[in-house]
């Protein structure tokens, strides 16, 4: 049967009612963490003026995100995912609001900031578990792509707005600015979430233990283990997960001599990149090609890195080049979680999701605490063209790992 067109793709995904109205929570919540990240890197090199706090800051988030695994179970079998929602939305509303205050106030030091920063992570654990899993439980396989462009759509453009407004108000309130915006969009999200209805398949495993038994199953299994090759292309990818906003950070405060404006600018390209990719991908729906597109897209990765740290001081050729970034990093991403939603049962996306990045999320905590060192040598190249050169070397694994080169679904 002739797969539908990609504009039929796109109008059947957005007739789905519980559909709509996921987008419309997790996109709300999406939004003020754009707001939140562009803010949280600014907010710990202003406290500090160091980069190892900056890295130290980014090494709790992806630390705290590994654990996502312990929960994951938990989401695959609740009735109703909703309730993921609900409980975590209010009170990391709540941490953020802290956050805001203790700048504000001047009372914001550094142990309280990685306290809150790891509290809202682990918070954050759950409701990114259910946001992956959302999809694949209220959509069908052939849907994916076309429901990553449309989230990427929606949701890009009201990232970019939250990245744009973070950084304006970086500039002209200061990073406490954000962070009370956060806590804001984090209760809208909250009511939007009300009206929600995603109820996954009853599991079969009997218990909680089987539930974590199964989801590491689908990760080892399977000829060839592809998922187990591919976690280790994403765990190299991963140690570079930081890399873009420490490399935009140092940007900011080396070649425009600490400008919040070039911070937001370099930083909310990158963003618009990522749209546009999500976009392109959902028209195109290369559901047969996510092997190829995965060490295509590092490798693109690697020559766009390395044409920002050939123009740092230029605006325009930077803004550029970290929008290919973007682009090209957001590939990767897309067309990753599309094949995870399509090629396992709605009831185990949670426990696959969350496993695989145990891999990344782990190496991307300790390349948070490493890039960070080498950022507070001061060095633009010394930083970014070894990121390039890494970048390109996933790349190149993931071509010569034929589990993963095959990957489709």
């Amino acid at each position: 049967m002739a797969s539908r067109p990609a504009e039929s793709r796109f109008r059947i995904v957005l007739r789905n009612r519980q559909y709509r109205w996921f987008l419309a929570s997790a996109n709300v919540a999406n939004t003020g963490y754009a707001v939140y990240a562009i803010s949280i890197v600014w907010l710990a090199y202003g406290v500090s003026h160091n980069f190892l706090i900056v890295g130290a800051v980014l090494f709790l988030e992806y630390a705290a995100y590994t654990c996502t695994f312990l929960f994951a179970p938990l989401v695959d079998r609740v009735a109703n995912q909703r309730t993921i929602f609900l409980a975590s939305y209010p009170v990391q509303a709540v941490a953020a609001g802290v956050l805001g205050w203790g700048v504000w106030d001047h009372f914001l030091s550094a142990p309280l900031l990685f306290a809150v920063v790891a509290g809202l992570a682990i918070l954050w654990d759950m409701t990114w578990a259910a946001m992956n899993a959302a999809p694949g439980v209220l959509l069908s396989p052939d849907e994916q792509f076309a429901a990553s462009g449309v989230s990427g759509t929606i949701g890009g453009a009201l990232s970019i707005l939250g990245f744009v407004t973070g950084g304006a108000l970086i500039v002209f309130v200061g990073a406490a600015g954000g962070m009370f915006l956060y806590a804001g969009l984090l209760l809208l999200a909250t009511a939007l979430s009300l009206p929600m209805r995603i109820h996954p398949p009853r599991s079969s495993e009997a218990s909680f233990g089987e539930s974590f038994r199964e989801g590491w199953r689908l990760v080892i299994g399977g000829t060839g283990r592809p998922l187990l090759q591919l976690a280790v292309v994403d765990a190299i990818n991963g140690f570079l997960t930081a890399a873009p906003p420490i490399l935009v950070t140092l940007i900011a405060a080396v070649a425009y001599h600490g400008a919040p404006a070039a911070y937001g600018v370099l930083f909310t390209s990158e963003v618009v990149g990522g749209v546009v990719a999500g976009l392109a991908l959902g028209q195109w729906n290369p559901r047969r090609h996510v092997g190829v597109l995965l060490p295509i897209a590092l490798l693109a990765t690697g020559g766009a890195v390395a044409l920002a740290v050939a123009v740092p001081s230029d605006l325009v050729l930077g803004g550029l080049a970290w929008f290919t970034v973007g682009f090209v990093s957001a590939v990767y991403v897309d067309a990753k979680y599309a094949f995870y939603r399509g090629a396992v049962a709605p009831e185990r996306i949670a426990r696959l999701v969350s496993n695989m990045y145990l891999f990344s999320g782990t190496a991307a905590a300790i390349g948070a605490l490493v890039l960070s060192g080498i950022a507070n040598g001061g060095s633009i190249v010394l930083l970014g063209l070894p990121i390039a050169a890494a970048f390109g070397a996933a790349g190149a694994l993931g071509w010569a790992l034929p589990g993963v080169r095959r990957m489709a679904y």
